[in-house]
């Protein structure tokens, strides 16, 4: 089923903000050469604890595809008077091909983005097709890129000589088996996949300004003890389920970004494996000192997945219990942001409620034994 969205906070002018330039370090000496600026991040919520990357990761490598030049109607010859076209126009022509990057791996090295070997502006030297310098200097040129560089498949074009908008999935490191929830899942694998689009930049803007938008929804937990004297042993936290394995982003929708999901993988994240004790008036907050990165279909209405539960084994008041609940209906996390899954315990039972990080409720729980609607 294939569904439609505007990536991360569902605003795709959203990135397309600049960010401060960078310059480029180059062999060459001249402007002459396709730079690009030290990326930025878009995150709804910003938590140091986290596992969302607050800062483009030193030594990371994303992918990047490039535009400008269309070909002529029906034929493979390049229509450089439609270099200064707008990319929606580019786009209808359906002529449209990477001809400028296919699958260039980009290192940002904690200060500069670098590559090689380093690809030039269109120029009339190069392309005496090219009326003037003038004209080269008003090309457009659109940029696509994913990280990291490694996690997605470029599913089209086929190559930089191929017809067509860019289709990539990103799938998350995790086998299909016969374990099922018993498969153990490693969240240190899971990483942060981002895109980010730079429509119509023209060679005097300089460098290409990417600001990531996250791809996947942050989940951590939280045990709050809200007893005035009894503390709490919480002795295990785990996420069990069929989770969304892979989503599929196409651009070839000039108005709206098109996505779909496939594919499941079972297992258990078990967020806590050595039992701590929460005192009264304390919290254990995040659990395991981490967010979990996941994948949310809102659109089919599976979110996580189907059947996933968070389970929680934990000692109060000399009686020891595990609860096992599922997610909430009305929580309907949403891509680029960071939830808490609250274990709020008060008295002689505790409730849930799930919270975007900015502190504000997203999910009452109510106030009976666990309850979840």
């Amino acid at each position: 089923m294939r569904n439609r969205f505007i990536l991360c906070g569902y605003a795709l002018m959203s990135l397309l903000a600049a960010c401060e330039q960078s310059e480029m370090p180059v062999s060459e000496s001249s402007g002459d050469y396709i730079g690009f600026a030290a990326p930025s991040l878009r995150v709804e919520e910003v938590s140091t604890r986290s596992t969302f990357n607050e800062a483009f990761p030193a030594n990371g490598i994303f992918g990047v595809l490039g535009y400008c030049v269309p070909y002529q109607r029906g034929t493979t010859t390049p229509d450089f008077a439609s270099g200064t076209a707008l990319w929606g126009v580019k786009l209808n022509g359906n002529h449209i091909h990477p001809d400028v990057f296919y699958k260039q791996e980009i290192t940002f090295d904690g200060n500069y983005c670098q590559y090689t070997p380093l690809k030039k502006w269109y120029n009339p030297e190069d392309n005496p097709e090219i009326a003037s310098e003038d004209v080269a200097n008003n090309f457009l040129y659109t940029f696509f890129a994913y990280y990291p560089a490694n996690a997605f498949t470029v599913n089209a074009p086929a190559d930089a000589n191929t017809i067509g908008a860019p289709k990539l999935t990103f799938t998350m490191p995790f086998s299909t088996n016969n374990e099922g929830i018993n498969q153990q899942l490693d969240d240190t694998q899971t990483p942060d996949a981002m895109v980010a689009v730079q429509y119509n930049h023209p060679k005097r803007n300089g460098n290409v300004n990417f600001n990531f938008a996250h791809l996947m929804v942050g989940l951590g937990f939280a045990v709050n003890n809200y007893n005035e004297t009894l503390p709490v042993t919480v002795h295990s936290v785990s996420l069990s389920g069929s989770f969304t394995k892979s989503i599929t982003i196409d651009f070839s929708d000039n108005n709206n970004v098109d996505y779909s999901f496939a594919d499941t993988y079972q297992g258990t994240y078990r967020l806590l494996t050595e039992e701590r004790t929460v005192e009264s008036g304390s919290s254990l907050n995040p659990v395991g000192d981490r967010h979990l990165l996941l994948l949310s279909d809102s659109k089919r209405g599976t979110y996580f997945g189907s059947d996933v539960t968070v389970t929680i084994d934990y000692t109060f008041n000399g009686h020891r219990k595990t609860e096992t609940r599922e997610r909430p209906s009305t929580f309907m996390p949403q891509p680029g942001t960071k939830y808490t899954a609250a274990l709020n315990f008060i008295g002689d039972t505790f409730v849930l409620h799930f919270i975007p990080d900015n502190g504000d409720f997203w999910e009452d729980g109510g106030d009976s034994d666990i309850t979840i609607q």
